[in-house]
């Protein structure tokens, strides 16, 4: 069985002969179709990807971003399958995810600092 594992361990079984470019997965009901895109869309955790044989790493990436659409959906054999697509973020993409996390610990140390000030 093929699966892909994102960072925060949520696993999806996937379709065997899958690249970053098309993966599939299968649901029994659309309503099952929140769990993909909750899974896909969570921020962060498309940060670590693996795909996996048999339990096994077979592949595994970093700073990945979701291709849009987020999947396209079609039913075969009366289950519903979602395609989506991963990409390496750009380095753009990634320094602008550095700085606004600096811009948010440098805005945390700010309203600390104010806090103990103004309780002086």
């Amino acid at each position: 069985m093929k699966t892909i594992e994102f960072k925060d361990k949520t696993e999806l079984v996937i379709e065997e002969g899958v690249s970053l470019s098309r993966i599939v997965t299968e649901v029994d009901t659309f309503a099952d179709l929140q769990k993909v895109s909750d899974t896909l869309t969570k921020e962060g955790n498309l940060d670590v990807v693996q795909f996996k044989t048999d339990g096994e790493v077979s592949g595994s990436y970093e700073h990945m971003a979701l291709v849009d659409p987020l999947f396209h959906v079609c039913v075969k054999n009366e289950k519903i399958q979602a395609a989506f697509s991963l990409r390496e973020k750009t380095e753009m993409e990634k320094e602008m995810e550095a700085l606004k996390k600096s811009q948010e610990v440098q805005d945390g140390a700010i309203m600390e600092l104010a806090g103990m000030v103004g309780g002086a």
